[in-house]
C-alpha cells in the first residue's frame, strides 16, 4: 500500500467489537426489546454492517474494496445461517438482505472517498510485469 490509512479507518476495530458484542447479547436474550421491534432490527443491520464495511475498506485500501465487500458478505451470510443452531436466534432473509445492502453501500462509499485522484498527491502507478521485463528501447 503506497498511501497512508485515513485516521477514521481505525474505527474498524471498535465497530467490529460493537457488532460482536451485540451478536453475543442477542444469543443470550440480553438485547433491549426496542432494538428488535418496529423495523429497527433491519435498520440496525444495515447501519452496523454498512459502517463496518466503510471502515474496513478505509483500513485495507479503496483499491481492494470489492474483495473486502465479498469477504464481509460471506462472513455475514455464514453468521446469519449459523443462527439456526442458536435457540435464541432466528434465520431471517430480511436481516441478510439488510446486511448485504449495508455492506455494499458502505464499501462503495469508502472506495469513492479513498479513491486516489490524479493531481492530488497520487503515487505513480506501479509498472506492470510486462513493462518491467521489457528492455528499454534504444534511442536513435
Amino acid at each position: 500500500m503506497t498511501t497512508r490509512r485515513p485516521r477514521w479507518a481505525w474505527l474498524l476495530f471498535p465497530q467490529l467489537s460493537f457488532i460482536i458484542t451485540a451478536s453475543a447479547l442477542a444469543s443470550c436474550h440480553r438485547l433491549p426489546r426496542i432494538a428488535l421491534d418496529g423495523g429497527l432490527d433491519k435498520l440496525g443491520h444495515f447501519v452496523l454492517l454498512g459502517a463496518l464495511a466503510f471502515f474496513a475498506v478505509g483500513f485495507f485500501g479503496g483499491a481492494r474494496w470489492l474483495r473486502v465487500v465479498a469477504v464481509l458478505s460471506l462472513c455475514s451470510a455464514l453468521e446469519e445461517a449459523s443462527q439456526a443452531w442458536f435457540p435464541a436466534r432466528t434465520v431471517d432473509a430480511g436481516d441478510l438482505a439488510a446486511n448485504l445492502l449495508g455492506i455494499a453501500l458502505g464499501g462503495w462509499m469508502a472506495a469513492r472517498l479513498t479513491a486516489v485522484r490524479p493531481g492530488h498527491g497520487s503515487a505513480p502507478a506501479p509498472a506492470t510485469v510486462a513493462e518491467r521485463r521489457r528492455p528499454p528501447r534504444p534511442r536513435p
